[in-house]
Formats: C-alpha cells, sequence, structure tokens
C-alpha cells in the first residue's frame, strides 16, 4: 500500500536488521538443541531478522569454545538460507558474578581473579590484565570470528564494578572500583609511581581524592584494552563485521570509551545496546519508561554520528512463560522506536526452560505476526526525525504529561520548543477531556503549527517523524488504557505535495487505508481504533 520511498533505507547508515533475538550458548549446546530453536524460528517467518549468538557465560576451555563456534557456524548458514543475519555475543569477558559463570562451565580457568577492595577474591570473575586470560580471549574471540558475523555485541560484564562476591554492585557507590588484585596494585604503581599495597591504597584512598581519580582511570584503561583485543582481533579476522556494545543505560565515561575505541578500531559506525531491568509484566508501564530511557540515554550520549545502530534490551527473565507476555515485549519495541531507536534486542525464549511448541506459539508467533508493523514503522522512520515539544525535567515525569496525546521529546528529535510549568500541571487521568484538548490546541498555536495534533478524547502517546525540512513522514500512536480507543482525529501539516493516501498500520492487525480530508490547509484522518495497550503508526504515501 506503500509507495517505494517510504519503505527506503537511510543510505547514510546503511540497512540493518530490526528484530535481533538474543540467545544463550545452550541454544547451541547440542545439534538437538539448535534444531528445536531452529525450527521454532523457521516455522514463524518474520519473527526476527537477526540472531545474536553466545560465546557462553562461564569459563570453559578453550576447546568448548571450538566445538561452540563450529555449530554456531552451522547454524548461521542455516539462517541465512532463511534470509537471517547472524552475530556474536561475546557474553562473558571478565564474568557478570561467580554465580551467573558457575551457571555454566568454568573449568577453562587458570589465572587470577577480580580481587575486591577488602581482598575478597572472585573465583570466576577474572582479572582483566592476567596475560593468561588475555590470550584466552583473544584465542577465544579468533573462533567466533571466523565464521564473519555481521556484528559482535560485548556483553556488559565489560566493567569496572559489579563483580560479586568482589565487587557488588551497591558498593559500587563507596569507590569498589577495579580489581585490587597484586597484578593490577602493581600496573598502577608501575603508572603513577606509587609504592602501594592494597591495604594502603584503600586506606589513603576517597572518592574526592585525586588518587580515586586515577584509580578510576586505571581500572577504566583496564577494561577498554579489553574491547581494544577484540576489535583488533575482528579487524584481523573478520573486518566487515560491525563492533558493538551492550551495556547499562546510564551516563557512564567508560561506556562511552569503550565505543568510541571500537569505532576508532574499525574506523566505521558502531552499534550500541543499553539496557537492564523490568523483565515482568507487573506493571507494563515500566517497560516503556525504559525504552524513554533508553532514549534519553541517546541524547545524554551526544548522538554521536559513530554509532549508527541503536538496539535497546528488551528482556524477559529468566524467559519462562509467566515472565512477560509477547504483547508487553512487541509494545517495548514500538515505543522505542517511536522515540529515536532504530532497533530492538529481543532476549524472549532459553532453551532448556519452557518447551519450543510454547515458545513459538506464545512469544515467536505474535512477533512474526507484530514484524511487519514494527519494521515498516523502523523503516519509515529511517532519515528522519521524532518532532515534539522538549524538556530536561525526568523521564518518568515527561511520560505522565505525554499520555496526554502531547507530542513529547525524549531523547533526539526537532523541537517545537520548551514546556513550561504550566503546561505540565495537567494530570491526565483527572483533567476533563476538554481541557487536555484546550491545553494541545494552545502549544500547538503557541509554537505557530505542528505537524500533527490530536483532536478527539486520546489517553496515549503520539509523536510525528519529520524530515530534516520538516515535512511529515508518519505518526505513531501508543495506546496506555486497557480498552481500545477510537476513533482519534489527527490534525495534520507538513504533508508533501505529492501525497494521496494515509495508510494505518496496526500492531498485529491488517493495515488500513484510511479517506484523508482536506480542510482549512491541513489533512485530517480518522484512527477508526487502537486495540487496548497496542499501537501503531499513520503513513503518508503517494
Amino acid at each position: 500500500m506503500c509507495s517505494e520511498a517510504c519503505s527506503a533505507i537511510n543510505s547514510n547508515q546503511g540497512p540493518h536488521p530490526v528484530l535481533p533475538l538474543r540467545f544463550r550458548s545452550p541454544t547451541t549446546g547440542s545439534d538437538e538443541a539448535w534444531r528445536k530453536t531452529y525450527q521454532m524460528i523457521a516455522e514463524n517467518p518474520g519473527c526476527c531478522d537477526e540472531a545474536w549468538f553466545s560465546t557462553g557465560i562461564g569459563v570453559p576451555p578453550l576447546e568448548w569454545h571450538a566445538e561452540n563456534a563450529a555449530r554456531i557456524a552451522r547454524g548461521a548458514e542455516e539462517l541465512r538460507k532463511l534470509g537471517i543475519a547472524s552475530s556474536i555475543q561475546i557474553q562473558a569477558t571478565i564474568g557478570h558474578s561467580d554465580e551467573l559463570s558457575a551457571s555454566e562451565r568454568t573449568d577453562g580457568k587458570a589465572w587470577g581473579g577480580w580481587v575486591g577492595r577488602d581482598g575478597t577474591k572472585c573465583l570466576y570473575c577474572n582479572c582483566p590484565r592476567q596475560p593468561a586470560f588475555l590470550d584466552y580471549i583473544r584465542k577465544m574471540t579468533e573462533y567466533y570470528a571466523a565464521f564473519q558475523p555481521l556484528s559482535v555485541w560485548i556483553d556488559d560484564d565489560l566493567r569496572i564494578t559489579n563483580h560479586s562476591p568482589a565487587a557488588p554492585s551497591n558498593k559500587a557507590k563507596d569507590g569498589w572500583i577495579g580489581c585490587w588484585c597484586d597484578t593490577c596494585i602493581a600496573a598502577f604503581n608501575n603508572e603513577t609511581g606509587g609504592n602501594w599495597t592494597r591495604e594502603s591504597l584503600d586506606k589513603a584512598m576517597t572518592m574526592e581524592s585525586d588518587l580515586f581519580k586515577q584509580w578510576k582511570a586505571f581500572s577504566e584503561r583496564s577494561v577498554v584494552a579489553i574491547a581494544q583485543l577484540i576489535a583488533d582481533v575482528f579487524q584481523r579476522v573478520s573486518p566487515d563485521t560491525m563492533l558493538a556494545l551492550q551495556h547499562g543505560q546510564w551516563m557512564n565515561d567508560g561506556f562511552t570509551a569503550m565505543l568510541k575505541t571500537l569505532h576508532e578500531a574499525s574506523g566505521r559506525p558502531v552499534g550500541s545496546r543499553p539496557g537492564g531491568g523490568q523483565y515482568y509484566d507487573v506493571n507494563p508501564n515500566d517497560q516503556i519508561y525504559k525504552s524513554l530511557m533508553s532514549c534519553r540515554f541517546r541524547k545524554d550520549m551526544g548522538d554521536p554520528e559513530w554509532i549508527s545502530v541503536w538496539t535497546p534490551e528488551i528482556e524477559t527473565f529468566p524467559r519462562n512463560y509467566g515472565s512477560r507476555s509477547a504483547q508487553s515485549v512487541i509494545v517495548e519495541a514500538f515505543s522505542a522506536f517511536m522515540y529515536g531507536m532504530n532497533a530492538a534486542s529481543l532476549f524472549v525464549t532459553q532453551t532448556g526452560h519452557e518447551s519450543e511448541e510454547l515458545y513459538s506459539r506464545t512469544m515467536l508467533k505474535p512477533l512474526a505476526d507484530a514484524s511487519p508493523v514494527l519494521k515498516g514503522y523502523a523503516t519509515s522512520c529511517e532519515g528522519t526525525f521524532p518532532a515534539g515539544f522538549s524538556s530536561d525535567l525526568p523521564v518518568d515525569k515527561l511520560y505522565a504529561f505525554s499520555q496526554t496525546g502531547v507530542p513529547v521529546l525524549f531523547g533526539i528529535g526537532k523541537s517545537y520548543g520548551g514546556l513550561t510549568e504550566t503546561d505540565l500541571k495537567v494530570n491526565r487521568c483527572t483533567a476533563l477531556s476538554a481541557e487536555v484538548q484546550q491545553l494541545r490546541d494552545d502549544l500547538d498555536a503557541r509554537c505557530g503549527g505542528t505537524v500533527a495534533v490530536v483532536e478527539s478524547p486520546f489517553v496515549g502517546l503520539m509523536i510525528p517523524h519529520v524530515t530534516d525540512e520538516w515535512q511529515l513522514r508518519n505518526v505513531a500512536l501508543l495506546n496506555v488504557r486497557i480498552d481500545s480507543q477510537g476513533p482519534i482525529w489527527l490534525r495534520l501539516r507538513g504533508i508533501s505535495g505529492d501525497v494521496t493516501k494515509a495508510v494505518w498500520h496496526e500492531l498485529r492487525r491488517e493495515p488500513r487505508e484510511l479517506p484523508v480530508r482536506f480542510d482549512d490547509g491541513c489533512v485530517r484522518v480518522a484512527i477508526p481504533e487502537i486495540g487496548a495497550w497496542n499501537g501503531g503508526y499513520l503513513e503518508l504515501c503517494q
């Protein structure tokens, strides 16, 4: 129903997968395990367009990696025949925690572990400067680079804190960062000309001191060097592989340094996967909030041109039937696309937990049904910007306000201007629908006319996407109520003269061509209905 122009990929970024499925290593732990996973993907065409295979989360012998890499290579070839790209996660470098590492094999570790500020030693989390460990990472990476993955995603255990039990996450605020083993203390002394022991360094250090700043910078260089090592292997073995990082979604100098290191090593754009939390359906609003936080992270990073793929983590834990519904996963992905992300990393199955039949029917089939809209919207948004009102308020407060249907920027975009304290006083839960409409119209008039205004009672999110010249490309709406809403009239401006029709694409529904009414210099279109906790986008086509 849409023109070729509507589905063109931005040539500046190039085409990239939109719906990658992430795996843990049990997925390829045996030919039988992979056969079950492959089958449920094959019987649900469109459920993903990329697979992120895993190197495992423990510390197995290198021989295990060689066998695992060979199975992944065979699986990747099978997926290519289905039109699905394959990538690799370096899912453990330093190690997330001893407990998580021990959930898989750890008998390949033959070097010192991460040591905490008080001398507590990790059994399986690794010191980042041990020569034997670095040699292990180099050889392991060579195995996986050999199958020429589309991208390599270094997991978020490559960090200077939160390696339990030696460095619990709740002690990071007290300066429990970095590895305090003899190797690292000696390297720190060599760099700074000091003569510290772990005990004397601990006694002398406060978080406000120059000594702490030196230690933090030293510790960050320790982990960035591992990212550099992995990048060097890929540049040598598989130079076309995009380098990328999985990380938290808060500002952190270490994240920025690692991403920039990957970019400089390859000379090409890299990928960012911010994430963490909201793995259950207890409050689906929190999952939308998480997507909005990832968009705010992109803004806080400065939206560098050298990051081309922004794919937030969308996860269910422990990936069991009761953790999350497919609809909550779909809506989280869609809301991320609305406000500036361009892919969605889906971690929603776990070999050995639920049956493949259950995963196929309750997760991958709904994803396949939603994929035409998710992929179509992501494609329609290429080369455009969200357009709305800007504010530096915390995301949770802006989310509450944006449910009035007023377009709000949570991250990148083109701004109509700022919101005032008076604007934000409206409470969509208690305000009359006429009061909400008056606010929409007042804001529209104040900035001289926006490209899209909701003109009906509606509780939910609305955001248009525009070109650099403010030409309207599409309008997305998300119904955050547990009942359907509609009809919803939209007042539209900034439409290209060659647009002749509007098509409404609702998640998990068939597209509908809608009548376009020209009225007083505007175009008006009525969205007939949006399902409960569902969304879609209006695309303007020739």
